[in-house]
C-alpha cells in the first residue's frame, strides 16, 4: 500500500535537523524554479488552456528539468508524476489525468523541486474560467490568507503549534472547515516529508520549540463541507465531500529570526 506524503503521524515528535547556509543556498534555487513553475501553471489556467492536467504535468516537468532541477515527487514512494494535480473534490495528491478541464473547475497544483538534495515544496489552487460560486473564490482567498497567517506566527522560542493555531483561527473566521489529518512537514536532504509534522489546527503550546535553521513546508487545506477524507483506489488521491483548496510555501528561519519564504511567487 502506498503511503501518502504528509499524513498526520501518530507520533509527530520525531527528530529533525536544523539547516545551515549550504541548505538555504540550494533551497533558494529550488524555490525559484518551483515558484516559476507554479506561475506558469497559474498563467495557463487563467488563459483557459486546452491542455489536460496530464499535459500540464508534462509541461511542468520539462520546465523543472530545463532549469536544472529535479522533480521531487516523481517516483517518490511510487508517485507517477512530477506534479500532484487535484480537481474539485480531489483535495491533494491527485494523479494528473488526460481529461479536459471544465468551466469553473477548482484545480490545485502541488509540486516539489530538488537542487543538490535541498527541497522546495509549494502549492496553489486556481479556478478554471468563471467560478461556479462566489464561495469558491472566498475559499481560495481564505486558504491563502490562512497560509500567510501561519507563516506570520513563526517566532523563535515559541512552540510549533502557533502555526496551526493561526491557520485554524483564520479559516474559522471565514467559516470554512480545516483539514488536519494532512498538513505541513519538515524538509530534509533528499527527504521531502520529514519531521516535524505541522498541524493545521493546534494549541500554541504544542510541538517543538521553534529555532533558527528550521526548514518546513506549511500547507493549510480548507474545505466547504465536512472535513472527512478518504483515499481513492489509486492509493494516492485524497478526496472530500465538497470542494477544497490547498496553498503551500516552504520557509527557512534565519539566525536573526527572519522568516524567508523560499517559494514566494512575488519575488
Amino acid at each position: 500500500m502506498k503511503l501518502n506524503f504528509n499524513k498526520n503521524p501518530l507520533d509527530s515528535s520525531g527528530f529533525f535537523k536544523l539547516k545551515g547556509h549550504d541548505w538555504v543556498e540550494k533551497q533558494r534555487e529550488a524555490g525559484r524554479i518551483a515558484s516559476n513553475t507554479l506561475l506558469m501553471l497559474q498563467g495557463l489556467i487563467s488563459q483557459k488552456t486546452d491542455a489536460t492536467p496530464s499535459q500540464l504535468n508534462t509541461m511542468a516537468e520539462n520546465y523543472i528539468l530545463i532549469e536544472g532541477g529535479t522533480c521531487t515527487f516523481k517516483g517518490y514512494k511510487g508517485f507517477p508524476a512530477g506534479v500532484c494535480i487535484s480537481v474539485n473534490k480531489e483535495l491533494v495528491h491527485g494523479i494528473p489525468k488526460d481529461i479536459p478541464l471544465q468551466e469553473g473547475d477548482v484545480i490545485s497544483f502541488d509540486l516539489g523541486v530538488t537542487i543538490g538534495g535541498a527541497i522546495a515544496d509549494t502549492a496553489i489552487t486556481c479556478i478554471y474560467g468563471q467560478p461556479k460560486s462566489e464561495r469558491h473564490v472566498q475559499l481560495l482567498k481564505a486558504t491563502e490568507d490562512s497560509l500567510m497567517k501561519g507563516i506570520g506566527a513563526i517566532e523563535v522560542g515559541k512552540h510549533l503549534g502557533v502555526i496551526g493555531s493561526a491557520i485554524y483561527r483564520c479559516a474559522k473566521g471565514y467559516g470554512f472547515g480545516v483539514i488536519n489529518n494532512y498538513g505541513g512537514h519538515g524538509l530534509d536532504w533528499d527527504t521531502p516529508h520529514a519531521a516535524p509534522f505541522v498541524a493545521n489546527k493546534a494549541d500554541i503550546n504544542e510541538g517543538i520549540r521553534i529555532q533558527p535553521g528550521l526548514a518546513i513546508a506549511i500547507e493549510p487545506m480548507l474545505v466547504l463541507g465536512t472535513t472527512g477524507t478518504k483515499t481513492l483506489d489509486d492509493g494516492w488521491t485524497v478526496v472530500t465531500d465538497d470542494i477544497g483548496a490547498h496553498f503551500e510555501h516552504s520557509i527557512y528561519l534565519h539566525e536573526d529570526g527572519k522568516v524567508e519564504i523560499i517559494t514566494d511567487r512575488n519575488r
